[in-house]
């Protein structure tokens, strides 16, 4: 849509506070999954990574779940018109500039309570003020009462938790470093919200950068948000597949709601399509959703390699309750998707 959308002016209603789930943590840990069952309880909307609309949507014009490109969508659509200045205006080239060079996970890292992080968040006040129109856009126009939101950064975060009328919750998933580094550096899948004859795969990257920003990530998120238990839940992927509906019900309990899921059984859940917004393509998928452990690369990764991630992990390693030397099993169970 190049640089800029226009339309009629901003006729957004006013909204009281926006109940935000955040699902934070390092990429391949299961977010996708976890944020559409989520997005399926009575009164929740699941909007998948929320921090690229700007680019993937507005700009690149990249695929809704739904199946349509994010500007023939009937809900980003009006999601957009919601968000739209006094001027009916909304400059994404802007706002992607003031994101990406505002905040990085680095600055949270080293100054999780420091005066020079929130001057850096003041210095993205237009953004900021971006991300409360659309956080109450979504909210009008899905009639929801919380917003599962997956995009995982840390920084996105802490700006969230920043954006007046936003009531922020925080769930910190972690996966063993080893099975991510083995997904992300394996497990090229097509980007299927390029549209068709664009055969894009999503990014790959090796064991070792996998692993320093596993650390960094976690580390981040927890030096701030740990701090406030009301607010903040540790979940690991494995402990997720092992007791999904187990686990669905405890979130809703840490957010004080009361709501239907969609679970058949307790690993078995069906899913609507929905009108989630960027990350994995299972995104894509409806139907009866089977949820198992994916533990593959314990038999496919060399010795050599999860030995390399152990020792550059350790610390997390040790403070999640991993084990440092798993057993190496002969079967792989992964996500199966039955529709």
């Amino acid at each position: 849509m190049g640089k800029a959308v226009e339309a009629p002016a901003n006729t957004a209603s006013q909204h009281p506070e926006v109940k935000v789930l955040y699902i934070a943590g390092w990429g391949r840990s299961g977010s996708t999954i976890l944020g559409r069952i989520l997005g399926q309880v009575e009164g929740f909307c699941s909007v998948g990574e929320l921090r690229y609309i700007w680019d993937r949507g507005v700009i690149e014009n990249r695929l809704c779940s739904c199946g349509l490109p994010f500007h023939d969508c009937p809900v980003w659509r009006e999601v957009i018109y919601q968000v739209l200045d006094a001027n009916g205006r909304v400059d994404a080239e802007r706002l992607i500039g003031l994101r990406d060079s505002g905040l990085r996970t680095r600055h949270v890292l080293l100054s999780p309570t420091g005066k020079s992080l929130q001057a850096r968040v003041a210095r993205m006040g237009q953004y900021v003020e971006s991300l409360e129109r659309l956080y109450r856009a979504v909210k009008n126009v899905y009639q929801s009462r919380v917003i599962v939101d997956s995009s995982k950064f840390p920084s996105y975060a802490y700006l969230l938790q920043n954006v007046p009328g936003i009531r922020l919750y925080v769930l910190h998933l972690v996966r063993d470093p080893r099975a991510v580094a083995y997904s992300w550096a394996s497990r090229r899948k097509p980007q299927l919200d390029r549209g068709e004859g664009i055969d894009d795969l999503m990014t790959s990257r090796g064991p070792i950068e996998s692993s320093l920003i596993w650390n960094e990530w976690n580390l981040a998120i927890e030096q701030v948000w740990r701090r406030k238990p009301e607010r903040y839940m540790l979940l690991r992927y494995e402990d997720f597949v092992e007791k999904p509906r187990t686990h669905v019900e405890k979130i809703l309990r840490s957010l004080g709601e009361e709501a239907k899921t969609p679970f058949l059984s307790e690993r078995e859940a069906w899913l609507e399509a929905s009108h989630t917004f960027s990350g994995n393509p299972n995104r894509f998928r409806s139907g009866t959703v089977a949820i198992e452990s994916d533990e593959e690369w314990r038999h496919k990764m060399s010795v050599a390699r999860q030995a390399t991630i152990t020792a550059l992990t350790l610390p997390g390693l040790t403070r999640y309750g991993y084990r440092l030397r798993p057993e190496r099993n002969s079967i792989a169970l992964r996500h199966r998707l039955t529709v």
